[in-house]
């Protein structure tokens, strides 16, 4: 049974660096209209990532969708590589490695799943946040 407070937005992004801000600036407005300003600075980190994430590592288009459902926040991106997700250990000096362990330490709950080739292919990086 669906509550009238759930909700889901989908934004398709193309290949480019300027759809990391994109993402971020919908986010913040999506956020606001609904009165979840209080997740708005952690949320929107974690999409800058999985964002980022989706554009370093994936050759074509991606796809934010910020859901609420219940008491969570589910936030994921889809993209069009089909390579497993992985927390790398990054040096002290190192400028990029970072992004999925900011976000295993941020989300209250993360996860990846790849799509076959009947749902588009590639796969879905998500988190949550409890609020």
């Amino acid at each position: 049974m669906s509550n009238e407070d759930d909700w889901e937005y989908s934004i398709n992004l193309p290949h480019t660096p300027l759809a990391v801000g994109v993402a971020r600036g919908a986010l913040r407005l999506i956020l606001r209209a609904h009165g979840l300003g209080e997740l708005l600075c952690t949320a929107e980190l974690l999409v800058g990532e999985l964002v980022t994430n989706a554009h370093v590592h994936a050759p074509g288009p991606a796809c934010l969708r910020v859901r609420r459902t219940g008491k969570w926040l589910r936030l994921s991106v889809w993209d069009t590589s089909g390579e497993v997700p992985r927390i790398r250990l990054s040096g002290a000096d190192a400028e990029s490695g970072r992004g999925l362990g900011i976000v295993a330490e941020l989300a209250d709950r993360w996860g990846h799943y790849p799509l076959g080739p009947s749902l588009s292919g590639g796969k879905l990086v998500w988190c949550e946040l409890d609020g």
